[in-house]
């Protein structure tokens, strides 16, 4: 089971991404988006995203570990139940990051939110797809 925790909703010109690899997603794994409203602060925003998590936990942080994509596959092909934590505008709370058991950088880059969930989505599919062996993931 994955989920996928965000802040903030997802910019109408990137729903249809998201449906895309979520659709491609569901054939492959349980997988579930939720959406946590914007909080006044980010330790409010942090004690709701925490709540929402089951399994490893994994918030995104740019200062985070970076995975190639093989690495990434390995994670999710090692835990049962893996939740993503992104943070909106402001960042993630210190407790997020303190209770997480993994902070994973998607890019030394700062994304915004809602590209971030667009690009985990296709790296969670790009790594089940080498767990799958197919000639997605090509290097």
């Amino acid at each position: 089971m994955i989920k996928v925790i965000a802040v903030g909703k997802i910019a109408p010109h990137l729903k249809e991404a998201q449906e895309y690899y979520i659709n491609r997603l569901k054939k492959l794994t349980d997988i579930e988006i939720v959406k946590v409203k914007k909080h006044r602060t980010k330790e409010d925003e942090g004690e709701l995203l925490l709540s929402k998590t089951k399994g490893f936990i994994i918030a995104l942080d740019e200062r985070g570990k970076e995975l190639t994509s093989k690495e990434f596959a390995k994670l999710l092909q090692k835990h049962r139940h893996i939740s993503f934590v992104i943070g909106g505008a402001d960042g993630l709370s210190e407790n997020v990051k303190k209770d997480s058991n993994m902070l994973l950088s998607l890019s030394k880059l700062t994304l915004q939110h809602d590209i971030a969930r667009i690009v985990l989505l296709e790296q969670i599919y790009r790594g089940f797809q080498i767990i799958k062996g197919t000639p997605y993931h090509r290097e």
